[in-house]
């Protein structure tokens, strides 16, 4: 994914020697790998595997063999996705369909049981240690800016994650909803780091999604609050 041209940083009017070269090269290397191979936060590579809560981050009887953990396929370069999927795209966080598995408790978020907000059907959140449900499969659709997603759960009637009631206090539960376009229902996936990422709604980005008792809510975002980091996991890399 990173490829350094040694012309680019060793170019001098008159052409040293090899050795000389490769020493130059050699001093260069630490400083140009940080810089140059430093991933955006829409190309996250996920490297560390998360502590699978239970048994059920593994199941057998799919196609493409068993999830490995929580960053299995990921971490493993792929290795736990179907056959002939590309290693890369199990890497790579963008539009698509993906499991959202809380970095605090190893499990997927999911909807869950029905409920009402001004007497409009909506779906409260719940975790499961089994992400291949289709109540735990969520399709990021892109929007007009960059890094912000519009989030979809794949069972019926196909409602968004949502802000309730587009709430800004600590603590606002996290739902699914009917699709309207409002901010509450935009989110930014933000890199944490190479591991996982943040999820901030657009009405109120100063707050971040966190896994909190059975369901999620939003709080003010904590870079050191395990809660509020998400892996995102490529269904078909499960």
């Amino acid at each position: 994914m990173c490829s350094l041209n040694a012309s680019s940083f060793c170019h001098r009017p008159s052409a040293p020697s090899s050795w000389a070269r490769l020493t130059r090269l050699a001093s260069l290397a630490p400083f140009v790998l940080s810089f140059a191979c430093r991933t955006t936060p829409l190309d996250v590579v996920y490297a560390v595997d998360l502590p699978a809560a239970g048994d059920g981050a593994s199941s057998a009887g799919t196609d493409g063999g068993t999830d490995t953990g929580a960053g299995g396929a990921a971490a493993n370069g792929g290795g736990g996705s179907g056959g002939g999927v590309d290693a890369n795209t199990c890497s790579i966080v963008e539009a698509g369909r993906y499991a959202l598995r809380s970095q605090v408790n190893g499990l997927c978020l999911g909807q869950g049981a029905p409920t009402t907000v001004f007497t409009n059907p909506a779906f409260q959140l719940d975790f499961a240690a089994e992400c291949r449900q289709p109540a735990r499969s969520w399709l990021l659709a892109a929007t007009a800016t960059p890094r912000v997603f519009s989030i979809q759960n794949a069972l019926p009637p196909g409602f968004v994650l949502d802000v309730q009631m587009a709430g800004t206090r600590d603590g606002t539960p996290v739902i699914t909803y009917g699709e309207n376009g409002f901010d509450n229902q935009r989110f930014e996936v933000r890199a944490r780091d190479s591991f996982v990422s943040e999820l901030r709604p657009q009405h109120h980005p100063q707050s971040c999604v966190a896994a909190v008792g059975t369901s999620a809510q939003i709080m003010a975002c904590d870079p050191a609050d395990a809660a509020q980091a998400w892996l995102l996991q490529r269904t078909e890399c499960l």
